[in-house]
C-alpha cells in the first residue's frame, strides 16, 4: 500500500491522543519531547546524507535536503521574501488538513510548534529557524523564516546541481516516517512514563489504527521498531536486510 503524508499526520494524532487520554497534562512534556526527538533524528539523517555527498551543512543546503518531497498540488507556499533569508507562508499543508478533518488539531498544534525546529537543529545544531503563526492554531498561514538561506540566483543553481547530484536517494517513504513517528514516541513515552503507560496507549492507538487503515499496518509499524531512526539509510544497501532473517 502507498502511504501519504496525511497518513503520517494521522499516526501522529492517534498516538497524541491516547497518550493524553491516559495521561492529561503531558502534552508539554512527554508529548513535546516526543517531537522534539523525533525532528533531532529526522534531521541528524539529513545531515549524514549531505556529509555522504560531500556537501556543507548550512541552512541553504538543509532546504536541498529533505526526506520526503510533497506531491503535485499538496502544498501551497508563498515566498515574501527570498534575501538575505527565506521566508515561506504555507497556506496549504496535508498535515494541518488532515488533523482539521479527524478533529485532531488538539494535538496537531504541538507537532506544528516545535518539529520544524528540531529538524533544523538536528541538521546542523547552531542553526536557527524562524517560525510564527500556524495553521494549527486557527491562523491563514504557517510563517518559516529561514535564517541563512539567502536564495540569490547563484544559490539556487547550487541547490539545483545538488538536488541533481543526489536524486531521489535522499528520500524515505511514507512507511518509512510513519514507522519512524511510532517508534520514536512509544520510546519515549517509555521512558518519561513507564512501560505499563506505553503499552496502554499502544493498544488503544492500534486498534484505531487498525481500524482506520488494515491490521497488516499496524504490523508494519511493529516491524519498523527493529530500526534505528537516528541512522540514514541513504546509501546503504538495505535490501540486504532480509538476509539478517533468512533461514
Amino acid at each position: 500500500m502507498s502511504y501519504t503524508a496525511r497518513d503520517h499526520a494521522y499516526v501522529y494524532g492517534v498516538i497524541a491522543q491516547e497518550l493524553l487520554a491516559a495521561c492529561p497534562g503531558e502534552e508539554e512534556k512527554t508529548l513535546r519531547e516526543c517531537i522534539q526527538v523525533y525532528g533531532l533524528q529526522r534531521g541528524s539523517r539529513m545531515g549524514q546524507t549531505c556529509d555522504a555527498f560531500g556537501d556543507e551543512r548550512s541552512m541553504q543546503t538543509y532546504m536541498a535536503y529533505g526526506e520526503w518531497a510533497p506531491a503535485p498540488g499538496e502544498m501551497e507556499i508563498d515566498v515574501p521574501e527570498e534575501s538575505p533569508s527565506a521566508v515561506w507562508n504555507v497556506k496549504k499543508c496535508p498535515w494541518s488538513q488532515e488533523w482539521a478533518q479527524e478533529g485532531m488539531l488538539d494535538v496537531g498544534k504541538y507537532y506544528c510548534k516545535y518539529v520544524d525546529r528540531e529538524l533544523v537543529h538536528g541538521f546542523r545544531s547552531d542553526l536557527e529557524l524562524g517560525t510564527g503563526t500556524t495553521q494549527t492554531n486557527g491562523d491563514p498561514y504557517c510563517y518559516f523564516k529561514w535564517n541563512g538561506a539567502d536564495l540569490t540566483p547563484e544559490h539556487k543553481e547550487e541547490n539545483a546541481r545538488i538536488s541533481a547530484k543526489v536524486g531521489t536517494v535522499r528520500l524515505k517513504s511514507w512507511a518509512y516516517h510513519m514507522g519512524h513517528i511510532y517508534k520514536t514516541m512509544g520510546e519515549v513515552i517509555e521512558k518519561n512514563l513507564g512501560a505499563e503507560v506505553r503499552k496502554t496507549v499502544f493498544e488503544k492507538a492500534d486498534a484505531r489504527l487498525a481500524e482506520h487503515f488494515d491490521s497488516r499496518m499496524v504490523s508494519l509499524m511493529h516491524v519498523g521498531l527493529l530500526l534505528d531512526y537516528w541512522v540514514t539509510p541513504s546509501l546503504k544497501e538495505t535490501a540486504l536486510l532480509a538476509e539478517m532473517f533468512a533461514e
